[in-house]
C-alpha cells in the first residue's frame, strides 16, 4: 500500500510588537485553536527610535520558548497568511508618519515584505497602528483601493485615506474585510484596553482571515 502522507499545516506568520502583547497573544490563540502553526517575525527598523522590535522579541521568547524568525529569512511559500501588529512607537520606528504626515513612506524592507506576500495572493490582516503600514505597503499594486479601518483614530485616518484607501470607522471587536484584497483589519488594542473586546477582536480577525483563506 503506498505510504500515507498526512498534511503539514501552515504558519500564519504574526509581526512582533511588543505594544500591543495582547494583540499578539490572542491571535496565537486563536492560530492554534484553527489549527495553523504560528510563527513569530522580527523586524529591526532602518531606524530605531524606540526599542520596540527587540522588547517584543524577548516578550515572545518569555512566552513561547521559540525563537522569532528574522522578516528577511521568512520564505512566503510557508505561509498560509501574515497577520501584521503595531503600537505608536512601532509605528514611528516603521514609518516618518511623524514628520511627512499624510505624504508618510514605510520601512523599506517592510515594504518589500508586504508586497510579496500580496503579490502571492496570501491574506493579510493588521490591528491598529500596523494597517497604514500595510495600505502604504500594497499602494500602487493593490487590485482597488483598500477597504479598512483602524477604529476611530481620526489621524490615521487621514493618512490611510492620502495614500488611497478607504477608511470605515469602527467600534471595538469589530472586523472590516476586502475581499478584493484579502484584507481584514481592526483598531485592536488601538481601540480597546478591555482583554475581554481584545480577545473578541482577535478571534473576529482570525474568523476573517481564515474565511479569506477558503476564498
Amino acid at each position: 500500500m503506498p505510504e500515507l502522507h498526512r498534511k503539514i499545516p501552515k504558519k500564519i506568520g504574526v509581526l512582533l510588537s511588543s505594544e500591543t502583547p495582547w494583540d499578539i497573544v490572542f491571535a496565537f490563540h486563536q492560530i492554534e485553536l484553527h489549527g495553523f502553526l504560528r510563527m513569530a517575525i522580527a523586524l529591526k527598523p532602518e531606524k530605531q527610535v524606540g526599542q520596540g522590535q527587540p522588547q517584543a522579541e524577548m516578550l515572545y521568547r518569555s512566552l513561547s520558548g521559540l525563537e522569532p524568525v528574522d522578516v528577511a529569512e521568512v520564505k512566503t511559500g510557508s505561509l498560509e497568511a501574515l497577520i501584521l501588529a503595531a503600537g505608536e512607537s512601532d509605528f514611528n520606528d516603521l514609518s516618518d508618519f511623524e514628520q511627512k504626515g499624510e505624504a508618510f513612506g514605510i520601512d523599506h524592507g517592510l515594504r518589500a515584505f508586504i508586497r510579496a506576500i500580496y503579490r502571492r495572493g496570501l491574506p493579510m490582516g493588521a490591528f491598529g497602528y500596523a494597517v497604514p503600514l500595510l495600505v502604504k505597503g500594497i499602494q500602487g499594486i493593490a487590485r482597488t483601493g483598500p477597504v479598512v479601518t483602524v477604529g476611530n483614530n481620526p489621524k490615521l485616518q487621514a493618512g490611510i485615506i492620502a495614500a488611497g484607501a478607504q477608511a470605515i470607522t469602527t467600534r471595538p471587536t469589530e472586523v472590516v474585510i476586502d475581499q478584493t484584497n484579502k484584507l481584514a483589519t481592526s483598531g485592536g488594542q488601538l481601540s480597546s484596553n478591555r482583554l475581554v473586546e481584545v480577545a473578541a477582536d482577535c478571534e473576529n480577525m482570525l474568523s476573517a482571515i481564515i474565511e479569506l483563506i477558503k476564498g
